[in-house]
């Protein structure tokens, strides 16, 4: 029985997301949208705020409800190709089988703030579109099929992601992901992102903001034929200098929460003397809580998006859970 228990335990902290010391979790769920719709900056707030960041939005209604930026979305459809489908994730749901997720086109623009402004930034989730992967993997009027008719056309589609400190000093470093990558002298190895994928930023360390642009191998007279959208889930900070030690952060490495998503019971493991676990909706309401116990009732929960908050002598964890 203890060798079963042992395996079971193993399998979780392979399969199961875990929870960070002293961060901050952007979700996108504080953002009230009715099912199945999104905010593309129509209400002239020049974006949102999530967690300890502000995601810019640029809408303006001379050129036709035009918007760069950030929007944010809860859209479904997997199935339309096109322009009028720009709000839909590929896979349909955002990171973890949430609800909203966050929708970047042209160029992007995080600004950090509260605890997390001038500190490191742990990464994002991010994915393609329903509309730009379909551009890329079929081609349309505007863009090409990648690879081309013989497959072997070497291009790519990827996100430059650059970062300012303080009174606009360049961070450390910039990085670049792609989400789709035709390039390897072997085909086999071409891919387009269509599952959420985790974008590490701990090497920019501490910065103030995030400007992400598009570059693509599929160009024409006008710039970019590639639609220019990514989408992005639970963008994190660290809310701690890059110059702290990382032995706090390496502790909670072994924590894990299971099963999530979840219906009757969560279980805490990979951490010792647990001193609380409060559940709490995305407005900061308590829920339930239980103290001194490595588990919690959530079969009284309703369906949607929570935050667990762990408390032990090793530190206080942060996780978003969601109960089916």
């Amino acid at each position: 029985m203890r060798n079963t228990t042992k395996i079971i335990f193993l399998a979780l902290l392979l399969y199961f997301p875990i929870a960070t010391y002293a961060q901050t979790v952007s979700t996108f769920e504080n953002i009230n949208l009715p099912e199945k719709s999104y905010l593309n900056g129509s209400d002239n707030k020049g974006g949102f705020a999530s967690g300890n960041a502000f995601f810019v939005n640029f809408f303006d209604t001379v050129a036709g409800d035009f918007w760069t930026g950030f929007s944010v979305s809860n859209m479904k459809d997997t199935i339309d190709v096109g322009y009028t489908n720009m709000y839909s994730v590929v896979n349909a749901t955002g990171h973890n089988g949430s609800n909203n997720y966050a929708v970047a086109y042209q160029s992007a623009k995080v600004v950090l703030t509260g605890e997390a402004k001038g500190k490191q930034v742990l990464g994002f989730f991010v994915n393609n579109g329903t509309y730009s992967y379909n551009d890329m993997k079929k081609g349309s009027a505007f863009s090409k099929k990648f690879g081309g008719s013989s497959g072997n056309d070497s291009d790519y589609f990827k996100i430059n992601i650059q970062a300012w400190k303080a009174n606009g000093i360049p961070a450390d470093t910039a990085l670049t992901f792609y989400l789709a990558d035709y390039t390897s002298a072997d085909s086999s190895k071409d891919y387009i992102i269509k599952d959420w994928t985790w974008v590490d930023l701990k090497a920019l360390n501490d910065i103030d903001s995030l400007f992400i642009t598009f570059e693509s191998s599929d160009t024409g007279q006008f710039g970019i034929n590639t639609p220019t959208y990514f989408y992005m889930d639970d963008f994190t900070t660290r809310n701690l200098s890059s110059s702290v030690s990382l032995n706090e952060w390496n502790k909670s490495q072994s924590v894990v929460v299971y099963p999530n998503p979840v219906e009757n019971k969560l279980y805490i493991g990979g951490i010792d003397a647990i001193q609380s676990i409060q559940i709490l909706d995305l407005n900061g309401k308590l829920i339930g809580s239980n103290m001194g116990q490595n588990q919690i009732e959530t079969g009284h929960l309703q369906s949607g998006i929570y935050l667990l908050n762990i408390v032990s002598e090793n530190g206080r964890f942060s996780k978003k859970i969601v109960k089916q």
